[in-house]
C-alpha cells in the first residue's frame, strides 16, 4: 500500500539567531537527517522570519533553482548580475543560480518582520547561465483553486524553471473542497502555510495544520477540505518526458 508521509510542523529543523527564525522542512545548515535530504527535485522548503532591517548578506549559490515567495513585508534582493529589486507579498522571485551567482536578501522594512517561503529545486542541467525573474500574481486567481506559479514543463505565460516540477499556490475559504492537481504525477509535496484542513487520500483521512506537510510518491487521489481558511503550497513532480 502506497501511503503518504505526513510530516508535522514540529518535526521541522529550527534555526534561530538574533535576526532570523527559520523552520526547515529539509536538511539545511547544521541539520542532517538521512530521510530529509530531498524529495525528488525538492531540496529546500524553508519558512523564514527576518527582523526589520536584517537579512542575509552577499553569499554564493550555484546549480539550484530558488523560488522566493514573501508572505509579509518585503524582501530587498541584490545580486552579482546587477539586479536590485524589492519583492512583496503576491510576488515571486525566481533565481537560476546556474554556473554561479551571488546575492543578498534583506528585510526592506524597518518596522515589520519579513515572513516568506523559500524553495530550492534541483535543476535538470548543471552550469546554466544565471538568470532572475520577478513576477506579480493576483490573489483572486488562486482563490479556491490552484494557480501555477512556476513550471519546468513549458506552460505558456508561467515562470519557467529548469526542474522536473510544477509549483502551485492556493487560498481556500472555510469549507471549500479542492482536488490536488496531481493526476499522473510521480510524486507530490503539499505544505500548509496557514489554516487547518482535512486531507482525503486513496486510503486514509488526515488533518493538517499550519507548518505540516505531506510527501507522497506514486500519487493517488488527493482531496482537500478546508476546516479554516487556508493558504497552500503544492509541488508536483513529473519528469519532462512523462
Amino acid at each position: 500500500m502506497n501511503l503518504p508521509d505526513i510530516r508535522r510542523a514540529g518535526e521541522r529543523a529550527l534555526i534561530t539567531t538574533e535576526w532570523l527564525e527559520s523552520r526547515c522542512s529539509f536538511n539545511f545548515g547544521p541539520f542532517t537527517r538521512p530521510d530529509r535530504e530531498h524529495f525528488g527535485a525538492l531540496r529546500v522548503l524553508n519558512e523564514d522570519w527576518i527582523e526589520p532591517g536584517s537579512g542575509f548578506g552577499m553569499h554564493p549559490h550555484e546549480d539550484i533553482e530558488i523560488l522566493l515567495m514573501p508572505l509579509q513585508a518585503e524582501t530587498a534582493h541584490e545580486d552579482s548580475l546587477g539586479n536590485r529589486v524589492n519583492v512583496r507579498a503576491d510576488e515571486l522571485l525566481l533565481i537560476r543560480a546556474g554556473s554561479g551567482i551571488r546575492h543578498s536578501q534583506i528585510n526592506a522594512s524597518h518596522t515589520e518582520r519579513d515572513h516568506h517561503m523559500q524553495i530550492w529545486l534541483l535543476p535538470r542541467r548543471r552550469g546554466a547561465e544565471p538568470a532572475l525573474l520577478h513576477r506579480h500574481f493576483e490573489r483572486e486567481y488562486r482563490q479556491d483553486r490552484w494557480e501555477l506559479w512556476a513550471s519546468g514543463h513549458g506552460e505558456p505565460d508561467v515562470p519557467a524553471i529548469d526542474a522536473d516540477a510544477r509549483v502551485y499556490r492556493s487560498l481556500l475559504a472555510d469549507g471549500v473542497v479542492l482536488t490536488a492537481p496531481c493526476r499522473n504525477a510521480h510524486s507530490a509535496y503539499l505544505h500548509v502555510i496557514t489554516g487547518r484542513l482535512q486531507l482525503w487520500t486513496d486510503f486514509l483521512v488526515h488533518e493538517l495544520r499550519a507548518g505540516d506537510g505531506l510527501a507522497w510518491s506514486r500519487v493517488g487521489d488527493l482531496r482537500i477540505l478546508a476546516l479554516r481558511p487556508c493558504e497552500l503550497l503544492f509541488v508536483e513532480q513529473t519528469p519532462l518526458a512523462a
